[in-house]
């Protein structure tokens, strides 16, 4: 093919990836939490800034970011280890100049380099955060090397009530497996993140939100965990049909702490040695 012939190509491309953004509904997220945290942006006072999505896919399919990226107000960072859901994300945001883009893995050893790398802001605007697997131990060095985004927004395990600590602990070799073992509980991320100074605003269903306490002010209040959980998943009318995957363990809901964590320890039977589960 001639040079002419795939600049011709790649233009092609790019119209229809233009296309395809402006056929796109601006909320692609799961459960909302797009709108959501726009609210909290705005309720902040802020305008645009700089989003960090660890994980991104594809930057579209169940994204919560995707709108600000969209908007030349934000600049940011997208990154993504799966090839397939890279190329994907790569043609998507391919004339958004206001974000670079990551195809890596993150780990506890390299989260804070990799921030370092593209010079993101310390004091950077949203971070999302959604890895499947052993996300507490990314946030604690991330939140270690002084990196301070004033809002969060952190995938948990929602099947796993407070006050149960549940985490996925680093494991090089470790990826999830499609199944009920990733990520941490709720308890968890609390007790890491909000010792940095943060408050836990709410739980959208499996989406801890946090704020930096300097900039919460007086709008936002910080929530026990047992009550951000039951108002964010445990008692959310469409909580069934959101997430009828975890119908087999929903017992984890009535099960006192203990029956909860001896059911949770034969649930993850394959997985001994690869997670840290107490009261």
């Amino acid at each position: 093919m001639s040079r002419l012939s795939t600049l011709a190509l790649a233009e092609q491309l790019i119209a229809l990836g233009r296309l395809y953004r402006k056929s796109l509904q601006r909320d692609n997220s799961y459960a909302g939490e797009y709108e959501y945290l726009k609210k909290i942006i705005a309720n902040l006072n802020l305008m645009g800034g700089y989003v960090v999505d660890v994980a991104a896919s594809d930057g579209v399919s169940q994204s919560c970011t995707f709108g600000f990226f969209e908007d030349s107000n934000w600049i940011g960072l997208a990154v993504e280890m799966d090839p397939s859901k890279f190329s994907r994300l790569a043609f998507v945001y391919a004339d958004f100049p206001n974000v670079s883009l990551a195809r890596c893995r993150v780990t506890p050893q390299t989260a804070a380099r990799l921030m370092q790398s593209f010079e993101v802001p310390f004091d950077f605007t949203l971070l999302n955060l959604d890895i499947d697997s052993y996300d507490l131990h990314v946030i604690d060095e991330l939140l270690k090397a002084d990196f301070r985004p004033r809002v969060i927004s952190m995938e948990i395990n929602e099947k796993i009530p407070p006050p149960i600590f549940f985490t996925v602990d680093y494991d090089d070799a470790h990826y999830w497996q499609g199944d009920h073992f990733f990520g941490c509980s709720l308890t968890a991320a609390s007790s890491i993140v909000r010792p940095h100074g943060y408050i836990l605003e709410s739980l959208q269903y499996n989406n801890a939100i946090f704020i930096r306490t300097d900039i919460a002010g007086v709008i936002f209040r910080d929530v026990n965990n047992e009550s951000a959980y039951d108002a964010g998943y445990r008692n959310r009318s469409d909580r069934k049909n959101l997430f009828p995957w975890n119908s087999n363990v929903d017992c984890l809901l009535e099960y006192s702490t203990q029956d909860s964590i001896e059911f949770l320890n034969r649930l993850f039977e394959k997985y001994r040695g690869k997670y840290t589960l107490h009261r």
